[in-house]
């Protein structure tokens, strides 16, 4: 029995409508767009970096209670204290995975949980600490990872430029390279594609 059996990792998406995050509420004051790519949690203090929709002026930000690091390509490295949800993230062995506002209806968090006793430990502390929380999805966490052979596959098509607008490789060269026929190699390219849209869009 392997790890992921022993623990029966899975991935929660939650939706939180009443979040007390200061990080939303600039953005939502503001009228600013912008995707949430990592945050650091810590029962104190939480970092988020942004990326924004439009460039921002700092006077937006002068009344915002944290820190913050304007950056070049629209991005927005901010630290405030923390949010009820985050401080109740950092208190249980949970990893939040991704992070997304949507307006009007709150914030949905994707979160990987060492098992489903650990689900129910969350969604209970997020709502003795006044959120008002709904569970959208359960599911069994599954590694999305490339193989090896997928890597080698992805990095040859990039470099022959295969990849390119106009392109004069043709997968049977590919395939030539790797000492592969090319419906093989065809495959492990829809494969590999698959992997990262499904990693990317869940």
């Amino acid at each position: 029995m392997n790890l992921k059996q022993k623990l029966g990792l899975k991935i929660l998406r939650i939706l939180i409508r009443n979040s007390d995050c200061n990080v939303v509420g600039l953005l939502c004051s503001k009228k600013i767009e912008a995707e949430f790519k990592k945050i650091r949690i810590s029962e104190s203090q939480s970092t988020h970096l942004l990326k924004l929709s439009r460039p921002i002026r700092k006077d937006e930000l002068s009344s915002f209670p944290g820190s913050y690091m304007l950056l070049p390509n629209n991005y927005l490295w901010i630290t405030t204290a923390s949010c009820s949800a985050c401080r109740v993230y950092s208190q249980l062995p949970v990893i939040v995975d991704s992070v997304f506002y949507v307006e009007p209806l709150g914030i949905i968090s994707k979160i990987v949980i060492p098992g489903r006793l650990f689900q129910k430990k969350l969604i209970e502390n997020l709502k003795n600490a006044g959120l008002d929380v709904e569970v959208l999805s359960v599911r069994d966490f599954e590694d999305y990872e490339l193989t090896q052979k997928q890597k080698e596959l992805l990095t040859t098509l990039l470099k022959s430029g295969y990849l390119d607008s106009k392109r004069e490789t043709k997968m049977k060269d590919i395939a030539f390279l790797l000492g592969l026929n090319p419906s093989t190699v065809s495959r492990m390219y829809r494969s590999a594609v698959k992997r990262i849209l499904i990693r990317t869009f869940d």
